[in-house]
């Protein structure tokens, strides 16, 4: 049978675009295909699932299919241009480095340089993916044909996985508690979040906190978000830094509103977590956060903080509004159903390979 590999930048644990290559190759070694992972970069988390990249020459063939899981510039894309298998790209978008302009240079230049270096994959793919609308938008203005979307798989089997009973036993307590999944980097605008949060806690309700989780990592938007705190006076703000699959289980369980005010995502997983824990999504209307919820949660179309305030009062405190929201959420998740995400990934393998 033809073999189907995949090969990306970095393969780490944890993250959405390491969880879905691990999916796919569970779903194509399920179908009968001999399937391998290749990567630049090996997290010694999973190790054990993949390969060095520069390895691949030995399994290359115009018979193979070969995933080129695109998320920023890096030496495999010199690697794959120069192949002759068939091939699949998969955007998971690249961040626009305007973003970190003036907080990290280095990231900015990577960023910027990743940007470019997608276009030079024109003409090179049998098929190129975005895993939202949104990324397919831009994969089509760049000038990729055909194209798709292929959402990232979740299996939420998972998700069944005992959540951290000490958590929940500390913050089930009688507070309302806020939640923002996603690492801590200027375009997920944690500033807009704490904000919100501010006049929430002041004006509406006293017994609130916020759980901020995500990576740390760059140091000046790290001081901006501290310095916002300290000249707001805020309390009960947690940022958890890098947590346990079981401890992420617990912060689901215990919160009341997700509340994302983020400016870029190309897909954003926490988005269908919430549904799946039916926890009432509020969230900034920008890049894929509409495709993702589709009619589903709540957008808001600019950043007034006190009526985001006052719309996470209403999420908590009106039982039909809340029932309603988490409703449409979970009629959404089926869109994300394994099963089905499946038999969107093989329709898109016979289109190539026929």
């Amino acid at each position: 049978m033809r073999q189907i590999h995949q090969i990306l930048p970095c393969l780490s644990a944890g993250d959405a675009i390491g969880n879905h290559t691990l999916e796919i190759q569970e779903i194509l070694r399920r179908w009968g295909y001999t399937s391998h992972i290749f990567t630049d970069d090996i997290h010694k988390e999973v190790r054990s699932f993949a390969k060095p990249y520069v390895q691949y020459k030995r399994y290359s063939s115009p018979d193979n299919l070969l995933i080129y899981h695109f998320s920023v510039g890096s030496p495999v894309s010199e690697l794959v241009k120069t192949l002759p298998d068939k091939k699949i790209l998969i955007y998971h978008n690249i961040t626009p480095p305007e973003f970190l302009r003036g907080f990290e240079d280095y990231t900015y230049e990577v960023l910027r340089k990743g940007r470019d270096e997608l276009k030079t994959f024109r003409g090179l793919c049998h098929l190129a993916l975005g895993d939202s609308e949104f990324n397919r938008r831009e994969l089509e203005e760049i000038g990729f044909r055909p194209t798709g979307v292929l959402p990232i798989i979740v299996d939420f089997e998972k998700y069944k996985t005992p959540p951290r009973s000490a958590i929940i036993t500390k913050y089930q307590d009688g507070y309302t508690n806020l939640l923002f999944v996603g690492r801590i980097i200027p375009n997920k605008r944690q500033e807009d979040v704490l904000l919100a949060f501010y006049f929430y806690k002041k004006y509406i309700n006293p017994k609130s906190r916020l759980f901020l989780v995500g990576l740390n990592g760059i140091e000046r938007y790290d001081l901006l978000l501290g310095e916002l705190i300290r000249r707001l006076k805020l309390e009960d703000v947690y940022f958890t830094g890098k947590i346990q699959f079981d401890e992420l289980l617990a912060y689901y369980t215990v919160s009341h509103v997700l509340l994302c005010m983020s400016e870029h995502e190309g897909f954003c997983v926490p988005l269908i977590e919430a549904m799946y824990f039916k926890v009432p999504i509020l969230a900034y209307k920008a890049a894929s956060i509409p495709y993702t919820l589709g009619n589903s949660g709540v957008l808001v179309h600019s950043k007034k903080y006190e009526e985001i305030a006052e719309m996470i009062h209403l999420l908590v405190e009106d039982q039909d509004l809340r029932t309603k929201i988490i409703q449409s959420q979970l009629r959404r998740l089926e869109f994300f159903h394994k099963s089905r995400l499946e038999q969107v990934l093989k329709g898109y393998i016979q289109q190539v390979i026929g």
